[in-house]
């Protein structure tokens, strides 16, 4: 994957979370373990993420695995009837 596809990748998550503190040494942990994929495999995971996560800051686990484990087995806790 090309290093500036993959830094467009990281704006557009912190953009989209706020919480999501990226430094350069995360950065290149991130590259480290995602420059395997092609550069649409890396901008398909990102959109997924940012439309599909349900926490307020993603992990790298969550844009890997964007093909459903995460998300599919997701339920959001219902509050107890009292």
């Amino acid at each position: 994957m090309d290093r500036k596809i993959f830094d467009d990748g990281i704006e557009e998550l912190i953009t989209a979370f706020s919480g999501l503190e990226m430094t350069e040494v995360r950065a290149e942990i991130w590259y480290k373990y995602s420059k395997h994929l092609t550069d649409g495999q890396w901008v398909e995971k990102i959109a997924s993420c940012i439309k599909r996560c349900n926490k307020n800051v993603p992990v790298l686990a969550d844009i890997l695995d964007t093909k459903g484990y995460y998300y599919e087995s997701y339920k959001p806790i219902q509050p107890r009837k009292i």
